[in-house]
């Protein structure tokens, strides 16, 4: 499956922030610097799914604020949004 999230890097704390222009806007302590921020945000994502890190690409959006995640996963694209709303 695949979601559209908008990334905020640098900031103080890792979290779900609600909506920015209709995508879920999610916020990293990494900065985005020598993938250090994709490999947040792969973290976060098998973490909070319970899945392992493989079943988390990034298929584009690599340099981008605004990424497409491949997950591989049964969860709806709902499901997944509400998971985030209690990170």
């Amino acid at each position: 499956m695949k979601i559209k999230v908008y990334i905020q890097p640098n900031s103080k704390k890792s979290g779900y922030a609600g909506l920015y222009d209709g995508l879920p806007k999610i916020k990293i302590t990494a900065p985005p610097v020598d993938g250090a921020a994709n490999s947040e945000i792969i973290k976060i994502f098998s973490k909070l799914l319970n899945i392992p890190k493989s079943d988390v690409t990034i298929s584009s959006g690599h340099v981008s604020r605004l990424k497409i995640l491949d997950i591989n996963t049964d969860k709806s694209c709902e499901e997944i949004i509400a998971i985030l709303e209690k990170f």
